[in-house]
């Protein structure tokens, strides 16, 4: 016999801390993550079409090639920060749906290019539906799993990009000899299209966004969805003032949320351009004539790095159920530098040691730099901004995985080895750590109840009241 669980005076967020994690969060985490990993492996299967595209159209690896991958980052940060502010709109799902159609149909559909114009167009249009979605997946695991898990599983999810990755190097290798570039464009467009029609069906709209739209009788149909037991007709719904739902971006820049999404802005723009220099660039750096390693080689060590990457991120989600999200981040940002340092310092470095040394270098460094900012981000902001916060801080961070590869050609083009450019990344994971610091100390400035990840029930209550304060109005003391 199934019990009901009884919801009298509690918001949104404490009737789902207190049901937990039932099979139905399960699976609408599970099909997000898929998105996810999608993201990993269309970037991999696309890298993989360039050599073919320069054999058949004649492009030029520094002139075409280039333009494609850089003006795609830039595509992927304008489409974060367009569905971020259309989920605050319109509802998360919906824009998930939509922007995941976009980016698989457009990656389908380049494989009917007849010139690399026509490629580069429906690249970029992919490029802005991945990052659309990217963002707006953050948003909606952030709404619909309990508080205390949300900012594990936000890192967890990301590690389903590191497996994409992998999964498009195997579909590479498969399906290249058989059919050439355009079956992988074909497959890497109706993998993604297969999982948003099963998550189009099964995912519900997030309740917390209906009820800051005000839109109570949608929010407890969705919340009932999510959790069966729940006696929705008791649930306290907080809602905004009609002044609140208006200015969302302005809201992003007032008096309380200023310093913070400053300090987002600039944790997202390094820590991704970061992480991305480091990857488009090693299996260069490694056939450099120090190491030297062949083909084989270096191949063997970017996989390895790769791998440890997604235990590294899965580690990290598993410490944010227990810790701070300020203590785990800035702790993993430590242990970074460390990394770094052993790789930089180390001379000579053998094909063994190279294994070791970016093997560790790969379980801790993506998984300070990847999953991260939208941890930080969604813990950030109240319900009624959180896809609008979200999206603007992917948007900072795929303009910085664009400046971080300019930067780190320039600095390969100067002579910089592997040793020298990994002694380079201690100065922004210096700039990180304080940007950390700095956010941690600005939410306690706010009073921000939730800096502590939501651990408490207390915790829940602060964030789910935020979406009822006017962000730049002074509010009223005790007593008065």
């Amino acid at each position: 016999m199934s019990t009901t669980t009884t919801a009298s005076a509690r918001t949104i967020d404490e009737v789902t801390e207190a049901a937990g994690m039932t099979w139905r969060h399960w699976l609408s985490f599970a099909l997000i993550a898929l998105i996810m990993l999608t993201d990993g492996m269309d970037v991999t299967i696309v890298s993989h079409t360039f050599p073919s595209l320069v054999k058949e159209w004649g492009v030029s690896i520094g002139g075409g090639i280039t333009f494609v991958v850089t003006a795609g980052f830039i595509s992927m940060g304008l489409g974060a920060l367009i569905a971020g502010r259309l989920s605050d709109l319109l509802g998360r799902k919906a824009v998930l749906v939509a922007t995941t159609t976009l980016f698989a149909s457009a990656t389908a559909l380049g494989a009917t290019s007849p010139d690399f114009m026509a490629f580069t167009a429906w690249r970029l249009l992919a490029c802005l539906g991945m990052g659309a979605a990217m963002a707006t997946s953050s948003t909606l695991v952030a709404d619909l799993v309990p508080p205390r898990r949300r900012a594990a599983l936000l890192a967890t999810a990301y590690a389903a990009v590191g497996l994409g990755t992998t999964l498009g190097a195997a579909l590479a290798g498969l399906l290249l000899p058989l059919g050439g570039w355009r079956a992988l464009l074909v497959a890497g467009g109706v993998i993604p299209l297969v999982i948003v029609l099963v998550l189009a069906a099964v995912v519900p709209e997030s309740p917390a966004f209906y009820a800051a739209r005000g839109d109570l009788v949608r929010a407890r149909r969705a919340l009932a969805r999510l959790i069966p037991t729940t006696l929705t007709e008791s649930v306290t719904f907080s809602t905004p003032k009609a002044a609140d739902r208006t200015h969302v971006v302005r809201q992003l820049i007032s008096r309380r949320f200023r310093i913070t999404t400053a300090l987002l802005w600039v944790f997202g723009f390094l820590s991704l351009g970061t992480q991305l220099m480091i990857v488009q660039y090693l299996p260069t750096l490694l056939q450099q004539p120090t190491p030297g390693l062949d083909s084989v080689q270096s191949s063997t060590v970017v996989g390895l790095y790769g791998l440890t990457s997604v235990a590294g991120t899965l580690v990290i989600g598993a410490v944010l159920t227990k810790v701070s999200r300020f203590v785990a981040i800035g702790s993993a940002l430590i242990l970074s530098a460390a990394a770094a340092v052993l790789v930089g310092v180390t001379p000579d470095l053998s094909y063994g040691q190279l294994l070791l040394l970016l093997g560790i270098a790969g379980f801790v460094l993506p998984a300070a730099f990847g999953p991260t900012r939208s941890v930080l981000a969604a813990a950030a902001y109240p319900t009624r901004i959180r896809g609008t916060g979200v999206g603007s801080t992917e948007f900072s961070a795929r303009i910085g995985s664009a400046v971080g590869g300019a930067v780190g050609g320039t600095l390969i083009g100067a002579g910089l080895g592997l040793t020298g450019l990994f002694l380079t990344l201690l100065a922004p994971i210096a700039v990180l750590t304080a940007t950390v610091f700095g956010l941690a100390m600005d939410a306690r400035r706010r009073g921000d109840a939730s800096s502590a990840d939501s651990t408490t029930t207390a915790g829940s209550r602060g964030v789910e009241s935020a979406d009822t304060v006017d962000a730049d109005r002074p509010q009223p003391t005790a007593g008065k």
